[in-house]
């Protein structure tokens, strides 16, 4: 993303739309508004699917450095060739002389050296080589920080920003003897914690209708969002994946669904709920015109599919709201908040008339 029209950085959300207003967000976004102004490595820690990439391409096109390249390598054996050939410039004597880089035959090198910003993937995943090859290069750039060869032609810092991601806790790895102390120390100076979504519920349905709505956009569907009973099954859900597994979800469910509201069928949805989460309640005008009382519907134990337990109250409240409404189905489906259409697939599909 290149800095806005002032030529200056531009704020996170005005950047990046991060979505989410949940405290955690909001301090997410505080401290990356903070970090992208500064030169300094970062460390992102998170679990998987909470969107650590989204956040070092934030800090990158919040920085001064937006308008130059951002490279995502990955840190395990398959991508040490090219993290390699990114930090080699840093061991040459007098290293790059402007922002172009210095040119290098391997792969990878004259793509991802220079004055961009370097994001690595799983920093917990180098090898002990690595480590150390980094460590040398985090050394290096210091020294040019603070002195000899400190810039390019263009005032710019001539080797690249080190921006890394882990999903294990660095601390104890140095204490096992997995991750060099002094590596642990250089780059966990300034970390930015992104806590998983289960712990951030609130950030649940903004996140859902800003994918539903791309996917929508996307694929060219009138969708206006979830029904009211969607939107507590997704609430509901533990979402182990994180945000990945949210965007995963949503966008299956824009691709299926046919009426033009995403209704609980075409969520597919596995594992445990959130325990914490009430069960999904039917949409209606007033509690007087909803189906009968649902009090005794609960939300399983952990060990139960979440889907088997939405397709139980999915055929509950079909069964309720067609005895409410003496089987006229029209008047039946309107008690429910949903499409005469959905009605009647859903009818059919639980075989009750």
């Amino acid at each position: 993303m290149s800095a806005n029209d002032t030529g200056g950085p531009r704020e996170p959300q005005e950047a990046y739309g991060i979505v989410g207003d949940s405290p955690e967000m909001r301090r997410i976004r505080a401290s990356i508004a903070r970090v992208a102004r500064a030169d300094g490595t970062v460390l992102i820690a998170g679990e998987r699917g909470v969107g650590k990439e989204l956040l070092a391409r934030t800090i990158h096109g919040c920085s001064p450095r937006s308008d130059r390249p951002f490279a995502a390598v990955r840190s395990d054996v398959h991508g040490e060739a090219v993290l390699g050939a990114a930090l080699e410039p840093a061991r040459r004597c007098d290293g790059p002389s402007s922002g172009g880089g210095a040119s290098d035959d391997r792969p990878g090198g004259d793509a991802i050296a220079g004055p961009g910003t370097l994001f690595l993937t799983d920093i917990a995943a180098l090898s002990p080589a690595m480590q150390l090859s980094l460590l040398r290069f985090l050394k290096e750039r210091q020294f040019r920080r603070a002195g000899r060869g400190a810039a390019g032609a263009d005032g710019r810092a001539a080797l690249p920003r080190i921006v890394a991601a882990t999903t294990r806790d660095l601390a104890r790895l140095v204490e096992a003897g997995e991750f060099r102390a002094d590596l642990f120390y250089r780059v966990s100076a300034v970390a930015v914690h992104v806590p998983p979504l289960r712990s951030r519920r609130a950030d649940i349905l903004p996140l859902a209708r800003h994918f539903a709505e791309r996917f929508a956009a996307e694929t060219g569907r009138d969708l206006r969002g979830f029904s009211r009973a969607a939107e507590r099954v997704l609430e509901a859900h533990a979402w182990p994946g994180n945000v990945a597994e949210l965007e995963g979800v949503v966008e299956r469910a824009v691709v299926f669904e046919t009426s033009n509201r995403v209704e609980v069928g075409s969520l597919a949805l596995s594992g445990a709920p959130n325990p914490d989460a009430r069960a999904a309640e039917p949409a209606g005008s007033s509690a007087a015109d909803r189906p009968d009382d649902t009090s005794g519907l609960r939300l399983p134990d952990s060990g139960f599919v979440l889907e088997r337990h939405v397709e139980s109250l999915e055929r509950e409240y079909l069964a309720r709201a067609l005895r409410q409404a003496g089987g006229v189905k029209v008047r039946a489906a309107a008690l429910l908040g949903m499409s005469f259409r959905s009605f009647r697939y859903y009818v059919k599909k639980y075989d009750l008339g």
